[in-house]
């Protein structure tokens, strides 16, 4: 199952490489340009940033507040093809309910020698001395097999999984780079889509799993605009932005609605001013990426905890802070 949903974010993430499109060819003609382009490449580097500004305005009739919430971030990505590795490394800086917090993170993904994928990530909190590492592995992933198939993914085929591009008319610049501007959008539809598609392929309905249909809810109006600045002479992706800036927050203010709903005439809404990501690409050789040995001592000694565990208290810690700054906006 895990297999068939991966693919599912394989063909999601295959977007990242449709590039290079002219509007004098074809679709696939152009995309059979990039993948020619990036056959050969051994290596990718990326230098990332996010950045979220937001606010809970909460009334109760008769007086208004409004707590904001932000965070930044830088990451660092390297990545090699052969074997398929990823190493990110970065930091974030959040602030809430009138707190900030500063965290270290980096995260190592490595092929197994069964072909599997192992992940090692460690986070560091400003209040933490010495942070901890968590760990997976799953070998029913074929790394290389995912990889093979990214590549061999066409135009036509983006569009059967629920991915359209625009092209925009004229060249765009970065960084004193001649550039193809391609653009894309993934909704609720999209998502849904590649959920029907996935069920097809597991020969099962996935709608019908609660936490899927209940992501899938609160999925719902959110909206992610992605950009690609392509290298008009390589048609190698050089530049991208991606934001949720259109995102349509009615479920979203809904559950902070119903996080109020004690609290008898008062209102409140998420206001989201930016969500944004950009990242810069070059291409070439990359080091060797190894995982550090004191990951691999952490889970030898059994103190990594499980990254599914980790992702679950994430998904909780955001509910319970969520409540708590509408209650703390309600308060103020």
């Amino acid at each position: 199952m895990k297999k068939k949903l991966l693919l599912g974010l394989t063909v999601l993430g295959a977007a990242s490489m449709l590039c290079g499109f002219d509007s004098a060819e074809t679709a696939d003609s152009l995309y059979q340009k990039m993948s020619d382009a990036t056959a050969d490449v051994s290596g990718m580097s990326m230098s990332m940033g996010m950045n979220l500004d937001a606010a809970i305005n909460v009334s109760d009739g008769t007086t208004d507040s409004s707590l904001g919430i932000s965070m930044s971030g830088t990451f660092d990505v390297n990545a090699t093809m052969d074997p398929v590795a990823t190493e990110v490394i970065g930091s974030m800086d959040l602030s809430a309910l009138g707190q900030g917090q500063h965290m270290e993170m980096k995260s190592y993904s490595v092929t197994a020698e069964d072909g599997g994928l192992e992940t090692y990530s460690f986070a560091k909190e400003s209040t933490d001395d010495e942070g901890s590492w968590a760990y997976n592995k799953d070998s029913n992933i074929d790394m290389t097999s995912l990889m093979d198939l990214s590549k061999s993914l066409t135009a036509a085929d983006m569009a059967d999984w629920g991915l359209t591009f625009t092209l925009a008319p004229e060249a765009a610049t970065v960084n004193g780079t001649e550039c193809y501007e391609l653009s894309t959008v993934i909704d609720s539809s999209t998502l849904d889509t590649v959920l029907k598609k996935v069920s097809e392929l597991a020969g099962e309905d996935l709608t019908s799993d609660q936490d899927v249909a209940m992501a899938m809810q609160y999925l719902d109006g959110l909206k992610l605009n992605i950009t690609y600045y392509v290298d008009a002479a390589t048609y190698l992706p050089v530049s991208m932005t991606m934001d949720m800036n259109d995102s349509d927050l009615t479920v979203l203010n809904s559950l902070i609605a119903s996080a109020l709903a004690s609290e008898e005439g008062t209102s409140a809404e998420l206001v989201l001013n930016d969500f944004s990501i950009n990242a810069t690409t070059s291409y070439g050789d990359v080091a060797a990426i190894t995982v550090p040995q004191e990951a691999i001592d952490a889970v030898a000694a059994g103190e990594a905890a499980s990254l599914d565990d980790v992702a679950e208290n994430l998904v909780a810690d955001a509910e319970t802070e969520a409540a708590e700054a509408a209650t703390e906006a309600v308060a103020e």
